[in-house]
């Protein structure tokens, strides 16, 4: 599902700084790939390589057999907006949208009908189990429904590969418990999931751990 080839990045400035060196890596369709490492190893910009926020500097990013390199800034967008979903430590909720205005968001940016959109954010927020929030504003939520409402959000459009940023990272360990398990329950044999995390209980669910240490990956 995901291929990376002898990915480098690095950034320019008055010194230039080596975030990824070398990096070669596989994920298979159907498996949970947790990404551990120190602080300041690279797993926020391997993530944000592997979510299509950022490009390599050299080296090549394979995403379910499309060679990432030679689309353009269009055809990533619209790649991104169809492959991937995204779930972060900070929830990133609209405040003034609904559970299902805030779940719709990613239908809305692809052109879907607004029927649709409602029926198929509503199916998903059934899903996470928040039938029963679908009108309430996420200032209401508790911090476990609002990272449920973000899964909701991630999945809505059936992408193959979820993307989570530290998603227990701003949980306490019982919500952080349910929360994983609806992540690692939307693990398919077409789905992929990958997570950057510190937490070892986190770590312990996935079935592969990859190490980011100073820029590589073991």
């Amino acid at each position: 599902m995901v291929r990376l080839v002898d990915v480098a990045k690095t950034y320019s400035g008055h010194v230039a700084v080596s975030a990824l060196r070398d990096v070669n890596l596989d994920i298979r369709r159907g498996e949970m790939t947790a990404i551990v490492g120190p602080s300041g190893a690279g797993k926020s910009t391997l993530l944000n390589i592997l979510g299509l926020l950022d490009v390599p500097t050299s080296g090549r990013y394979l995403l379910d057999g499309t060679d990432t390199s030679q689309l353009g800034e269009r055809e990533l967008t619209a790649l991104r907006a169809v492959t991937l979903g995204f779930v972060f430590q900070a929830f990133h909720l609209v405040p003034h949208l609904s559970c299902v205005g805030n779940v719709m968001l990613p239908l809305a940016h692809q052109g879907w009908p607004r029927r649709d959109r409602s029926r198929l954010a509503t199916d998903a927020l059934v899903q996470v189990g928040l039938a029963h929030r679908l009108d309430a504003l996420p200032t209401t939520l508790s911090g476990g429904e609002r990272q449920r409402v973000a899964v909701a959000r991630a999945i809505v459009h059936s992408p193959s590969v979820i993307l989570c940023d530290e998603p227990t990272g701003n949980l306490d360990q019982e919500n952080s418990a349910h929360v994983m398990d609806l992540l690692r329950r939307l693990v398919t044999p077409e789905r992929s999931l990958i997570v950057v995390t510190h937490d070892g209980a986190v770590s312990a669910q996935a079935d592969r751990v990859v190490e980011v240490v100073d820029g590589a990956v073991r």
